[in-house]
């Protein structure tokens, strides 16, 4: 069975990571909750199995990962089941593999909720202490950016256009 792989907002730079959902749910079964002394590093650890992490790095990828295994152990811990989904293709490239989605500056963002109100996709989600996030970048079509255009205090970032430039139909 292939390994996972999901895209991370890393301190403002889209971060491809494989084995995330692998070691989240073993740690889950494990009985290690977010808030355990030791998560952190184990988390570190089981990251680091697959994929390198420059070493300047390090506390910037710590803190998003943590942020992330609590995502996950809520959404276990109230019975939501995780699924691993299928994002198809673009131009004949898995959707994983197009870094094109939205990012949020957490500085500007004012939490209103034109991007949820707008966004058809799901591609944000508001938790529960209202902030909003990026919680699924890849269901974001490529090529749209109609969240940026409503969002009023120009919190949401998109790539450029250019970058889509280098994609072509794979033969």
């Amino acid at each position: 069975m292939p390994i996972s792989y999901r895209m991370l907002n890393i301190g403002g730079i889209p971060a491809g990571l494989l084995g995330l959902e692998e070691l989240f749910t073993q740690l889950y079964a494990e009985g290690i909750t977010p808030n355990a002394p030791e998560t952190p590093e184990l988390i570190l650890k089981g990251v680091r199995e697959h994929n390198y992490i420059p070493k300047y790095a390090l506390p910037i990828y710590q803190s998003t990962l943590c942020e992330e295994y609590q995502r996950y152990f809520r959404k276990r811990k109230s019975g939501k089941a995780i699924v691993a989904r299928n994002y198809g293709t673009w131009r004949g490239y898995p959707r994983e593999q197009i870094p094109w989605f939205p990012t949020i500056s957490s500085e500007a963002c004012t939490n209103c909720g034109a991007c949820l109100d707008l966004c058809a996709r799901e591609v944000f989600e508001q938790d529960e202490d209202g902030k909003i996030w990026v919680a699924e970048p890849f269901l974001c079509m490529v090529g749209c950016c109609f969240c940026k255009s409503v969002c009023e205090p120009k919190a949401i970032l998109m790539p450029s256009q250019d970058i889509l430039n280098g994609f072509r139909e794979k033969k």
